[in-house]
Formats: structure tokens, C-alpha cells, sequence
């Protein structure tokens, strides 16, 4: 649109300059009529409707015959295409609001100093404060290397490296017993230790103990091999020797264990015979609390944000695997003693660093009681894993791909030719060039077939439908059905899925190696799944699950009368929320009506826009927008709420959960607008599911507790949102129940209460 006489636009991407020349070549028009263009056309990416089914080569036609958006609305008549003319009339007040969003604003008085975007060199202390603020953690590895080039020294890598190893502090290798014994008397002596376990693999569950690091609080580490394998090493002490040596250690409660990641230590320890106790501090964890938002929290990114100058030795320790590739076993004593040595500066700086920003938050409770607890109760729940039945999943993947090959020659018969059905550029030319449905959406190179575009192309015609189920089935396939016996362990016969606390920002556990979060339950085959998830034989799987549990904390939080009443009168929320928006009496709200009041009580739990509504509902944006006003009416205290914590957040730049987990959101004031109202979706939606999670977190804990305390058998197995899942013997049946429901039900108090919906059977899909 400002592309003239004096405005060029340079394309960095591709380095090409547009003038107006340039501009008419690419759209069809020139730039005096982008935005007229822009309000036929639409622009999914900026949510800007434009007309419905005018593509750009209609646009271009009806710009070049009535110049302008007016032109064309006043001479409708004259569009000789029915269906078109009708299209024009129905979205006329989507195409002016679409010219008027478009339409950048050329009046601003902008004052600009060419010589003020002169380079002067870099500010390398502002760059650092940058970099650590946005998680650039590869910059900041290059930061050193900019300091260099810019003092223009003359030391070279080698030497720098060399000065670094001089800098680097001590590390005593542990190789006799009586330097074993000395190191114990020395640590028991001591008010804390950092303790490292150092393994041959990623996952504890599975992983060789090759070396333990530890240090006394003041003093200088040490390093304990174990599993050394290069050629040529020194005799090493026997590992059971030196675990019994440390065993009582270990397990008492004093002095206190400074971990870099304590799950991790616990499950290695634990696959010893070794109860870890005492554990007062996670580098991991304790970065995950103060910034949920960083991109990770592993102890290379942490180092990297202390601007650690060669982390790479703490790293080498942490992943088990050195530079070159090579296994831990195979790196040199000397070396290991390196690593170890720099790992315990990087626990001991992290903590001085995290530990008081931890307080300043006032998420201390939230890493002593909750994250620190739950990560004892996830190693045991690792190290335990769960039974599967792969016969069950091979059955379930031949049906599956029996309905794939259906769907293939079905979505063959819709095209009228047979084509790839998993090719999106073949899908592409059949679904826009060849059976004429409109263009929804377009990538960098192409026209979009992604889900959201086949969900709204599957009014139109069958194909995309099939299309999507065909997708579903494939995923299935892949991702579970094929898949998940193969991550059985040979050793035990179950999986044994690696839980994340440092994931996800709003608090929630995730679940990786693999994935058991994301099992479907909408679909008859997702559900199928399920029944593979059994119990050892004579024994049951019970399943645990927290009924409505964000809504009832947001009926919490914001003390809606309306919504606090319903649940304290166990009332069905969804079919309250029925006979708001579509105003009817109760006996009148159809299965039908519940089901869309249910989607608009989670749209506005996770802030979706009416135009994510009307798409979910598969309604038109204004009858959203008027079901979201209805509910609004509704529950007049949650709107209150809801702007509430978003003003508070803009204030603060911190949105908060019940408990005080601590979420930053700093794009509130951001100039962009999809920033800033993505931004706001978190604020809104982080206190009501961050308290969803930290509520599932205390009552894991106190379910472990209880069951230790009563000595019981039964297993926790998984956590999947928001339901608990065990298995157990008959004779424990009862008094497994009533302890997990009894502690769910009270985790926290609420201003409602919480119910937990339970069952049984040989399956997780019988128990759920």
C-alpha cells in the first residue's frame, strides 16, 4: 500500500525491490488498490474475513471492471455471476471491515535521523542482558567470540582453551578406598553437597552408572568412577563397594542434596537399591519456576545463562555422551575430572543465582513441596512403568489399515481419479484446480490442505472429510499402534514413559519416549487404544479422574455467584450455560445444545476468539460472538475476573496461578496486536490451568505418601491431564479407592468441591 513514486519495499528474504510496477505484477493490481484487493481476498494469517470463495483472480476482474470496493457494491446489478452477486451481498459488511483493517494508517508524523542507525560497534553487556532475557542460548555461546573479535586480540582458540582448562578448579579423582573414606567423612561433615550421578544413557530407567560426582558445600569435588572402559584406565573401585560406602549418606535426610536434575539422580540411585533423601534443591527445576517461558532448562542452557565461558564439560556429565560423540565410558579419567569439576561450579552458580530470584517470587513452596516431592513420585512411576498388550495393538493396526485402504479407494471415487492420498500437492491441484473449492488459505509456496482448512472444506464436499479421517487413522497407526510396542522393554515387558516437569509453562506434566499425554479418546479406535494399557495378571487397574476441574477453579477464582452455585449444588454446568445462550427453559436444552454450551465453557477457560469458536461449532462468527455476550451475561463475575488478571499481568508483566506458580508475559504491551492478544489468552487461561495442574501435582504427592505410609503394593502408573492411573492387587482394591479419591478430593480448598469420577477393570480403557 506504500509502495509510490518515492516508497520502494526491499524483500530481505529474497532480495528483491518492489515498486509499483512490481507490485501490479505480483497481485494483479497496483498499490493505490491493495487494500481493495486485500477486502475481496481476505487474509487468514491476520484473521481478516475478506468475501467468502472470491479468490485473487475474481478480485483482480472485479477491480479492473469497478475500480474500488465502492465501485463494485455500486454496481452489483452489473456482476452477471449469480452466485458471486450473492456472495458480494452476503459479506458486504465483512468486506468493508476487511478494507478498513487492512487500510494502514499514512498520516503519522514520524521523525527519522539517518545518522542515528549508524553502527558504532556492538554493546556487548547490552547484548548478554538481551540475550540471557530471550533465551538465545546459541548467541550467547558466540558471545566470546564477538569480544574477541571486537579487542582485536591476537589469542588463538587453543590458547584460550588452554587458559580456560588453567582457570578451571580442581576435581579429585576417587580411586582408593581411602580416598573414598576421606571424601564420606568430609561430605558428612558438610551442611549440603552437590551430588551428579553420571550414566551411559538419556534415560535413567535404562542407563549404566558409570560415575558420581560430588562436592561438600565449600570444598573441591571429587569424581568417583565407576564404569570406565577406555583401554588403559586405572583399577577402579568395585561400584557396589563404594554405593554401600555412600549408601547411608544418601539416604539421610542430612546434609542436603544440591542436584542439577534430582529425577534423574533418584532413578539412577534407585535401580541401586538406593533411597535418595534429603533433596533440597533442583538447578532444573528451580529455572523451570523462576522462567517457564525459557526454551529450555537443561543444565547447558543454564550455564549458558550464568555466561558460563565452556559449559560443554557440564554438559558432557549431564547427556553422558562427550563432544566427539563418544560414550561417557570411553572418556578419560583426567577428563571426566574436568566435567566434573565444571559441573559443580555451574550447580553451585546456579543456585546462588536461582535460589534468591525464588524467593523473590515467592515460589519457594512451590519447589520444596510440590516439584521436588512430584519428582520422586515420577521417577518411581518411570522405573515402575505399565504393561501393554501388543497383540492387542497389532490386531487394532491391521483393522486400522483395512479402513485406510476403504478410505483410499473412497476418497479415489470422490476425486473421479486415483491420486496419493497423503500427498498434499497432489491433494492440492484435486481440491482446488480440479473440483473447484475455494482457496482458505495460503503457505510461503503453496495453497494450504492443513486440518483447519479441510475442516471448513468438508461443507463443501466429502473429500476433505475423508481426507481428515483417512489423516486420523494414519496418525493412530503411526504414532501408537506401530509404534508403542516397539518401546517395549525387554528386560521388564511394559514401557516406561519419561515424564517432564519443565515442559510445558502453565505448569502442566508432559510425557515423552513415548508420548502417553496425547492418546485420543473422541474416536472409537483412540479408545481402543487404551484397552492395551492392562494389569499384571490377577491384579486391576483402577483409574482416578478430576471431574470439571477447570471450571470449578474458575468458579474459584472468580467467585462467580452463578457458577459457585451450580457446582456447590452439583448442577450441570454445561446445561446451565445451555439455557443462557440459546435462551431456553431447561427440559427444552438437547443433547446437541449441551455439547456446544460445553465448548463455549472451555473456549473461554483458553480464550479463544469467536472466530476460533465459530470454527470449532462450525457456526458463523456473529452467532459465536453471541453465544460467548451470552455466557458473558451469564457469569458476569467471570468477565470481571478475566479482565481482572489481564490488567494485573499488563501491571505486573507476570500472570499468577492459586498457588503462586509464576508465568511471565511480557508481549501484553506489544505493539503487534496478535501478539498482544495471544498474550492475553495466556494471562487468562494460565491461572485457571496452572492451578488445574498444580492441584493434580499436590495430590500425586500426597497419593504417594499415603500409600507408602500404608504400606500398599499398588502401583501409581501414569498421570494423563487430569486423571491418575494405578494398578492393584484385589485385596487392595478398597483401600486404594478411598485413599485416592479421599486425597484428590481435598488437595486444596475451594469455594467448590472437587469430585473425582473412579473405575475399574483389567484395562485402562475398562477402568476409564
Amino acid at each position: 500500500q506504500l509502495v509510490g513514486h518515492d516508497v520502494l519495499m526491499y524483500d530481505t528474504g529474497r532480495n528483491l525491490v518492489f515498486g509499483p510496477a512490481e507490485i501490479r505484477a505480483k497481485l494483479g493490481v497496483p498499490p493505490e488498490k491493495v487494500r481493495d484487493y486485500l477486502a475481496l481476498v481476505g487474509d487468514s494469517s491476520d484473521n481478516v474475513p475478506g468475501v467468502a470463495s472470491v479468490g485473487p483472480k475474481t478480485a483482480v476482474q472485479l477491480l479492473a471492471e469497478h475500480g474500488d470496493l465502492d465501485g463494485i457494491y455500486a454496481h452489483l446489478d452489473a456482476i452477471t455471476k449469480k452466485a458471486l452477486r450473492e456472495k458480494l451481498v452476503a459479506h458486504r459488511d465483512d468486506a468493508y471491515l476487511s478494507r478498513d483493517l487492512v487500510t494502514l494508517r499514512d498520516n503519522l508524523c514520524v521523525q527519522l535521523d539517518p545518522q542515528a542507525l549508524a553502527w558504532n560497534g556492538a554493546n556487548l553487556l547490552r547484548l548478554r542482558e538481551l540475550f540471557v532475557e530471550l533465551g538465545f542460548t546459541r548467541l550467547l555461546r558466540e558471545l566470546p567470540e564477538l569480544a574477541s573479535a571486537a579487542e582485536a586480540t591476537s589469542t588463538t582458540q587453543d590458547e584460550a582453551r588452554a587458559a580456560s582448562q588453567a582457570r578451571a578448579p580442581a576435581c579429585e579423582l576417587v580411586l582408593d578406598h581411602a580416598a573414598l573414606d576421606a571424601l564420606v567423612d568430609a561430605l558428612e561433615k558438610s551442611q549440603s553437597i552437590t551430588l551428579a550421578c553420571v550414566l551411559d544413557d538419556s534415560r535413567p530407567v535404562r542407563a549404566g552408572l558409570v560415575g558420581l560426582v560430588l562436592a561438600p558445600e565449600h570444598g573441591r569435588a571429587s569424581y568417583i568412577p565407576l564404569a570406565h572402559t577406555y583401554l588403559g584406565h586405572p583399577e577402579l573401585l568395585p561400584t557396589e563397594r563404594v554405593l554401600a560406602r555412600l549408601r547411608a549418606l544418601l539416604g539421610a535426610e542430612a546434609p542436603a542434596k544440591i542436584c542439577a536434575d534430582s529425577k534423574r539422580d533418584l532413578s539412577a540411585l534407585a535401580r541401586h537399591d538406593i533411597t535418595l533423601h534429603g533433596i533440597a534443591f533442583d538447578v532444573t527445576l528451580a529455572s523451570y519456576l523462576v522462567d517457564a517461558e525459557r526454551h529450555g532448562h537443561s543444565l547447558r542452557e543454564i550455564a549458558a545463562e550464568l555466561g558460563e565461558p565452556d559449559f560443554t564439560h557440564a554438559e558432557v556429565l549431564a547427556r553422558g555422551v562427550s563432544a566427539e560423540g563418544a560414550s561417557i565410558c570411553e572418556v578419560e579419567l583426567e577428563e571426566a575430572a574436568r566435567h566434573a569439576a565444571q559441573l559443580v561450579q555451574v550447580v553451585r552458580a546456579a543456585r546462588a543465582d536461582l535460589g534468591p530470584r525464588l524467593t523473590s517470587l515467592g515460589c519457594d513452596d512451590l519447589l520444596s513441596k510440590i516439584e521436588l516431592p512430584l519428582a520422586r513420585v515420577l521417577s518411581e512411576m518411570e522405573l515402575t512403568g505399565v504393561l501393554v498388550d501388543a497383540q492387542h495393538l497389532a490386531r487394532l493396526s491391521t483393522r486400522v489399515a483395512g479402513q485406510m485402504q476403504e478410505l483410499e479407494a473412497k476418497c479415489h471415487g470422490l476425486a473421479g481419479r486415483d491420486f496419493n492420498v497423503g500427498s498434499p500437492r497432489q491433494l492440492e491441484a484435486i481440491l482446488f484446480d480440479e473440483l473447484g473449492l475455494p482457496v482458505i488459505k495460503r503457505t510461503k509456496t503453496a495453497r494450504s490442505t492443513d486440518h483447519d482448512v479441510l475442516e471448513e472444506l468438508a461443507a463443501l464436499h466429502e473429500l476433505p472429510a475423508a481426507i481428515l479421517e483417512h489423516r486420523m487413522l494414519a496418525k493412530l497407526k503411526n504414532t501408537y499402534l506401530d509404534a508403542l510396542p516397539r518401546e517395549i522393554d525387554a528386560r521388564t515387558g511394559r514401557i516406561h514413559t519419561e515424564f517432564r516437569q519443565t515442559v510445558a509453562a502453565t505448569g502442566r506434566l508432559s510425557s515423552t519416549d513415548p508420548n502417553l499425554q496425547n492418546i485420543p479418546i473422541r474416536s472409537e479406535i483412540g479408545r481402543s487404544i487404551r484397552h492395551a494399557f492392562v494389569a499384571r495378571e490377577g491384579w486391576q487397574v483402577f483409574s482416578a479422574d478430576y471431574s470439571q476441574i477447570e471450571l470449578r477453579v474458575l468458579a474459584h477464582l472468580s467467585h462467580d455467584p452463578e457458577l459457585v452455585d451450580a457446582f456447590a449444588a452439583g448442577q450441570d454446568v454445561h446445561l446451565r450455560t445451555a439455557r443462557a445462550i440459546f435462551s431456553v427453559d431447561e427440559n427444552a436444552v438437547t443433547r446437541e445444545m449441551r455439547a456446544q454450551a460445553k465448548t463455549v465453557n472451555f473456549a473461554v477457560i483458553y480464550g479463544q476468539t469467536q472466530f476460533a469458536l465459530a470454527r470449532n461449532l462450525r457456526i458463523d462468527r456473529a452467532q459465536a460472538g453471541r453465544y460467548i455476550k451470552a455466557f458473558f451475561e451469564q457469569y458476569a463475575g467471570v468477565k470481571r475476573y478475566l479482565d481482572e488478571v489481564v490488567d494485573g499481568a499488563r501491571e505486573s508483566g507476570v500472570t499468577r496461578t492459586l498457588l503462586g506458580r509464576v508465568r511471565r508475559v511480557p508481549n501484553l504491551r506489544a505493539a503487534n496486536r496478535q501478539q498482544r492478544e495471544a498474550a492475553e489468552r495466556v494471562a487468562r487461561n494460565t491461572p485457571i490451568q496452572g492451578t488445574a495442574a498444580d492441584i493434580i501435582k499436590l495430590a500425586m504427592v500426597a497419593v504417594h505418601g499415603a500409600m507408602q505410609e500404608q504400606k500398599l503394593a499398588s502401583k501409581m502408573l501414569l498421570t494423563v491431564h487430569d486423571e491418575l492411573v494405578f494398578e492393584a492387587p484385589p485385596d487392595e482394591a478398597r483401600a486404594l479407592e478411598t485413599l485416592v479419591v479421599e486425597h484428590m478430593q481435598h488437595a486444596v480448598t475451594l469455594d467448590v468441591p472437587l469430585l473425582v469420577d473412579s473405575g475399574w477393570g483389567p484395562s485402562w480403557g475398562d477402568a476409564h
